[in-house]
């Protein structure tokens, strides 16, 4: 299952470049919620789509790592991981589904005081969608398919972006139509998956095919993935509910205007991401890996502090040109959330080495103690200064997750800080090598 260096770079730049056309559908969306809907439209979408995202993340329960995880290493039958995804996927979000009714009853005059109720239920319906899309995904980043990963990836966001915009802009159905939109975007990728799972690997469903002992091992090792993904994903997302509670929805709109620019700054580093952890998991080497992610780690750091200084000069004069006068604000708090973000697209990298190392829990009990942390920051500073606390906040976050991520690491492998924090005098001669053989190929 392992691939050489030079498939791992191609790997990387193949995600990256389709992550890419991902980020042009992106933004277009953005554009297109934040002029027709405006900000307070922006904020009850937000809040509304974040509902079965959250569900989600709390609820698959490490399987998606675990089938990245064991389909690397061959430990597993590529049918019986295909088999349980879809079985758990389908009981997981059918209780997802009883869990968002629940909520949507008893808390939505806390979170969602200004967002139509029937949204909320009818934005519930996507949740086996999402489940089968995450637990499909996740199998062909196991295989190393990274053409298909990326592709199902760029499928969704462009059809959320076509949709919304027909819906929104040619059949005038506000937040309906965006909901809708969001939806279709989750359903068409699963039936991609699907056909090609068929097609190339020649699986087949069949109940009888559920292997209990493969999902007590998914479950033993995932789960300790699956608390440091969702206590992370509650420190990107966490601050929204925050918002809607302290603020209003129009708020929210115009912090998801910042938050949205500034995670595509680390767009390069999640595309290397998800091509390290099954690499990482794959070599047996412990010089090869501690190689390898230093390499990626120092080339990473680099490339967004460099980009997010960027981004910091250019702020005041995007934002308002991009979703109009209604979101200067927002310029304020990407310039704010930059250098966090920077830093956090270097502990993804580090995150995903460990995990890929089988030492999953390290990351979960980093991120527990992040959502803590964030979560009392934002207590304080959310009322006191506004959008500009809730910014602050998640910088401060990010840059004190890093700092510990980064000691961590270095205790693991016992590399030398600098190996993996500074661009070494040889790296300039790689990045030539590499653009001169692209070129010429």
């Amino acid at each position: 299952m392992a691939i050489d260096g030079q498939q791992f770079v191609k790997n990387s730049m193949l995600t990256f470049f389709r992550q890419g056309i991902n980020i042009v559908f992106g933004f277009v969306l953005l554009i297109v919620l934040a002029r027709l809907l405006g900000p307070t439209g922006q904020g009850s979408y937000a809040l509304i789509t974040l509902l079965p995202t959250l569900l989600l993340t709390f609820l698959t329960l490490g399987m998606n790592t675990s089938s990245i995880y064991f389909i690397s290493k061959g430990e597993v039958a590529l049918q019986t991981v295909y088999i349980n995804n879809l079985i758990i996927g389908l009981f997981l979000s059918l209780l997802s589904i009883g869990v968002g009714i629940f909520f949507v009853i008893f808390f939505s005059d806390l979170f969602f005081t200004a967002t139509p109720h029937v949204l909320l239920f009818l934005c519930l319906g996507a949740l086996p969608f999402l489940f089968l899309r995450e637990f499909l995904q996740t199998i062909f980043q196991g295989l190393q398919d990274f053409k298909v990963f990326n592709t199902a990836i760029v499928l969704n966001q462009g059809a959320t972006v076509i949709f919304c915009s027909v819906f929104l802009w040619m059949c005038h159905l506000g937040l309906l139509g965006a909901i809708l939109a969001f939806m279709i975007g989750t359903i068409l990728p699963v039936g991609y998956m699907l056909v090609l799972l068929n097609k190339k690997h020649h699986l087949r469903f069949s109940w009888r095919g559920f292997s209990k002992d493969y999902f007590r091992k998914a479950i033993a090792y995932g789960m300790k993935t699956h608390i440091s993904n969702f206590a992370s994903f509650l420190n990107y997302r966490l601050v929204l509910f925050l918002i809607g509670f302290f603020m209003f929805d129009a708020a929210v709109g115009i912090y998801v205007a910042a938050m949205n620019i500034g995670e595509r700054l680390a767009i390069f580093a999640s595309s290397v991401s998800n091509v390290l952890y099954p690499k990482i998991a794959s070599i047996a080497s412990e010089e090869e890996r501690n190689r390898l992610t230093s390499l990626v780690s120092r080339t990473i750091l680099a490339g967004t502090v460099l980009v997010a200084c960027i981004g910091m000069l250019l702020a005041n004069e995007l934002i308002p040109a991009l979703f109009g006068s209604r979101y200067e604000e927002s310029a304020t708090l990407l310039v704010l959330l930059f250098p966090g973000i920077a830093l956090l697209s270097v502990e993804k990298i580090l995150s995903n080495d460990l995990a890929g190392r089988g030492k999953p829990e390290l990351n979960m009990y980093v991120s527990l103690w992040n959502v803590v942390f964030n979560l009392g920051l934002n207590t304080v500073l959310i009322p006191r200064f506004g959008l500009k606390g809730a910014a602050l906040a998640a910088t401060i976050t990010y840059s004190f997750s890093f700092m510990v991520k980064v000691y961590v690491y270095r205790t693991v492998t016992r590399e030398p800080f600098h190996r993996f924090l500074l661009l070494q005098k040889q790296d300039f001669k790689r990045y030539r090598t590499f653009i001169e053989s692209r070129l010429k190929a």
